[in-house]
């Protein structure tokens, strides 16, 4: 067998490159310090704008107060009513009758109420009768069930009512031997209802902290199957559409309403949105105000209490964080002393005067930017472009008439960021709280809709690239 014959290794020098070891040294260092910068340098954060409507409005529960007194029965038996809960009244109203003997009362109760039909009016009240009691049910509460069913009751009342008319002359007619049975009529006119609180009496002069501790409505039904007593409260009568909201205020809102003639309120139980007017006051070292309305009344006629938003202030346009408002000083002139450079810049800018060493005048043109021209033709430019005291002409012309750079006012502003780099942009406030402010949309020198602004500008300057 042939030896196989040893093949010939040529070593091949290493080269080393000083120049390219000492790039990837550097270049890795770069990359270091870049990862650590990335840590430790302050982030500019950058926010979207946005058309929005923003109010300063305050969630509140209050107590109403009425014009309205409780009606006592005039002598003793067993009540039968001819009015439905919320009906008006007249000194010709027949409101109840009453009767000495029971049996008497149960033959009233059942007279012909067979035409009665439910109006979708009617269907929705009963449901919202039955649809309360479910929120408030209690187990540990028996008068809640009372309560339910005299509530459909008075709903069927009103729906009786007519029938019950029509049968009033027949139940004169078949009762008017019978001793101790009498038919009663209003004593004034008003809205009867058929609950009562015990706070028919209540007014701004006699107001204390426990109407204010529990807050909930406590109604005790007044139509019953037992027999009253001479005296005691048959019907509750409310003698005025006007009406008032009394509440509780801390120091912050009463400062807010105390100047106030009146405010816009929403009730929140029907979202019904009203003005009344307002009269803010304290008594013995507490806050209130009392919330004065002129209709719909009626609407709250079984509410002692009631949860309203108080709206003091709201306004529509766009809405930016109020972290990134800054204010810019700026130079105040007359827009005419504004004048375009020559050549191909075309700049807006203003020309102003100087002097050369031998004390000879001339004119020197400089870029500014107009942050806003107002309603009096004056135009806001910035005052880091020329020392103060410098002379502009007008029209840029030597012979133009001159103005000192005297006048400065600080404008607010943002930095708009569209471009990749800071641009001041003045913002007008229409409402302002403490996170948020809305501004003016449709003004040519400030912001528009997804307009991109920076959230912390104090952390950055204008003109300044964002990476």
């Amino acid at each position: 067998m042939p030896r196989r014959k040893k093949g010939k290794v040529v070593k091949m020098k290493r080269r080393h490159s000083f120049v390219l070891g000492t790039f990837l040294v550097l270049f890795a260092i770069y990359i270091g310090v870049l990862f650590v910068q990335s840590f430790t340098k302050e982030h500019v954060s950058i926010y979207e704008v946005n058309q929005k409507q923003i109010a300063d409005d305050e969630n509140i529960r209050g107590l109403v107060m009425r014009e309205e007194s409780l009606v006592s029965a005039k002598q003793s038996g067993y009540i039968n009513y001819y009015v439905g809960e919320g009906a008006k009244l007249s000194t010709t109203t027949t409101v109840y009758s009453v009767a000495k003997d029971e049996p008497v009362s149960e033959t009233i109760s059942e007279m012909d109420t067979s035409d009665v039909t439910l109006s979708d009016e009617d269907t929705k009240n009963i449901r919202n009768t039955i649809a309360a009691y479910r929120e408030s049910f209690s187990l540990s509460s028996y008068q809640q069930i009372s309560n339910l069913r005299y509530n459909i009751e008075n709903v069927m009342l009103e729906l009786s009512d007519v029938n019950l008319s029509k049968n009033l002359k027949r139940i004169k007619q078949e009762n008017a031997g019978e001793e101790g049975f009498s038919l009663v009529k209003a004593n004034k006119t008003g809205i009867i209802s058929f609950s009562t609180d015990g706070y028919e009496d209540i007014n701004i002069d006699n107001i204390g902290d426990s109407y204010f501790k529990e807050m909930k409505d406590q109604w005790k039904q007044l139509r019953t199957n037992q027999k009253v007593k001479k005296g005691e409260p048959v019907y509750r009568v409310v003698t005025s559409e006007k009406w008032s909201l009394l509440i509780p205020l801390t120091l912050e809102k009463y400062r807010k309403l105390v100047d106030r003639e009146s405010i816009l309120v929403k009730i929140k139980k029907d979202n019904i949105s009203l003005v009344p007017s307002v009269q803010a006051f304290t008594s013995n070292g507490k806050y209130y105000a009392n919330l004065v309305f002129d209709k719909y009344m009626i609407h709250y006629l079984n509410n002692r209490y009631l949860d309203v938003e108080l709206q003091f202030n709201s306004a529509q346009g766009l809405k930016i964080p109020v972290s990134s408002i800054i204010q810019k000083k700026c130079y105040v002139i007359p827009s005419d002393y504004l004048t375009k450079g020559t050549g191909k810049s075309n700049k807006t800018g203003v020309a102003s005067i100087s002097y050369t060493d031998d004390g000879t005048s001339q004119l020197d043109f400089t870029p500014v930017d107009v942050y806003y021209i107002d309603e009096n033709d004056k135009a806001y430019i910035s005052a880091d472009v020329l020392p103060a005291g410098t002379s502009i002409v007008k029209k840029g012309q030597m012979d133009g008439e001159k103005l000192q750079l005297t006048k400065t006012e600080k404008l607010d502003g943002v930095y708009n960021c569209n471009l990749g780099y800071c641009r001041f942009r003045y913002v007008h406030k229409l409402y302002e709280n403490q996170e948020y402010a809305i501004v003016e949309s449709g003004n040519i020198y400030s912001l528009s809709n997804y307009d991109h602004i920076i959230l912390n500008p104090k952390k950055i300057s204008e003109d300044e690239v964002i990476y």
